[in-house]
């Protein structure tokens, strides 16, 4: 039996770190079904924050208007190919994208990152991995597929419920500030550490996929990093 460990760099605002979770979910399942022994190993994501900080202003703010600024200097043309290019993305990775609602104010997504953290990764962690892991895939599709605003209490307590972890503990969780401020420091390193941008994977501390790898690029990871270990 392997262990083979990934640390996955993302922001919830990234719909391609969206895409690239949805791969990674892809190629670990191909794994375990088709590599020998793979059904054995396991897998151990570290979820691990980021600030994209796409709204400069002090409210929560419709994301079309947040595109608009982001992307003035693109034409409609332009505009219009990248959207059709993020949806056949989407598409393929089971992802129905809705590109309105509303985002909040940096960092929109602190909280939010911060219940995944204390979901699976801190230490005595009521909840497991893939209790973590399905708190994550929540979030992303709150507010990729739902059009909701992360940042609100409500909408994370909904999410947290919904990968199957008690409201008490997410009362509990949302007020822990000196939590907060750890995510704040993790996510200013993760910035530093990347360099590229997210998503950004790092399988068994040394393996980077450039781009937004696909399931079966990250398989043969997986084989790599087993079949190097055995």
């Amino acid at each position: 039996m392997a262990v083979i460990k990934i640390q996955f760099i993302s922001d919830f605002v990234c719909a391609w770190c969206y895409i690239a979770k949805r791969n990674l979910d892809a190629a670990i399942s191909l794994y375990q079904k088709t590599y020998p022994g793979g059904k054995d190993d396991t897998f151990v994501i570290t979820w691990a924050p980021y600030y994209l900080n796409y709204n400069p202003h002090p409210h929560s703010v419709n994301k079309l208007e947040l595109a608009n600024e982001r992307l003035a200097d693109q034409t409609p043309e332009q505009r219009a190919a990248l959207e059709k290019r993020m949806n056949r993305a989407g598409q393929a990775s089971g992802i129905p994208f809705n590109w309105g609602g509303q985002l909040g104010p940096n960092p929109a997504t602190r909280t939010a990152h911060q219940l995944v953290y204390l979901a699976g990764e801190a230490p005595g962690a009521k909840y497991d991995r893939a209790t973590q892991t399905s708190l994550v895939e929540a979030i992303f599709d709150a507010y990729h597929c739902r059009a909701q605003d992360i940042s609100q209490h409500d909408i994370l307590r909904e999410a947290a419920q919904h990968a199957g972890i008690e409201k008490a503990d997410v009362d509990d969780w949302l007020q822990r500030d000196q939590v907060g401020i750890m995510i704040d420091r993790n996510a200013e390193a993760n910035k530093v550490a990347t360099r590229a941008g997210v998503p950004t994977l790092v399988i068994q501390d040394s393996h980077r996929p450039e781009g937004i790898p696909d399931a079966m690029d990250l398989m043969e990871m997986f084989i790599g990093v087993r079949e190097g270990s055995a």
